[in-house]
């Protein structure tokens, strides 16, 4: 997963993309959050038409929350997409390229 972020503040947003690693199915969509100190809050979504292939009807969205640690932030969140129900145990790792 990549974000493509601009931040005000202690706020920031941008856009993701993404590969499920199960599938191999690619998406775009949109992330937004909030850094306080060290620790991160977010919301992530997949519209319809953000996914490739058979997924191409179905939208996604989860929120969650991590740390940032130097240039790298780790995190977790839970949510759900419209074909395939609840999305639970989600993990990202990301470091600052």
């Amino acid at each position: 997963m990549t974000w493509s972020l601009s931040q005000s503040g202690t706020s920031f947003s941008g856009t993701l993309t993404m590969t499920d690693s199960g599938s191999g199915t690619k998406a775009t969509g949109t992330v937004s959050g909030s850094v306080t100190g060290n620790s991160i809050t977010f919301s992530l979504s997949v519209p319809q038409g953000g996914a490739e292939g058979s997924f191409t009807s179905c939208s996604a969205t989860v929120s969650g929350q991590g740390t940032v640690s130097g240039s790298s932030l780790s995190g977790s969140y839970t949510g759900s997409n419209s074909c395939s129900g609840s999305v639970s145990s989600g993990t990202v790792t990301l470091s600052k390229q």
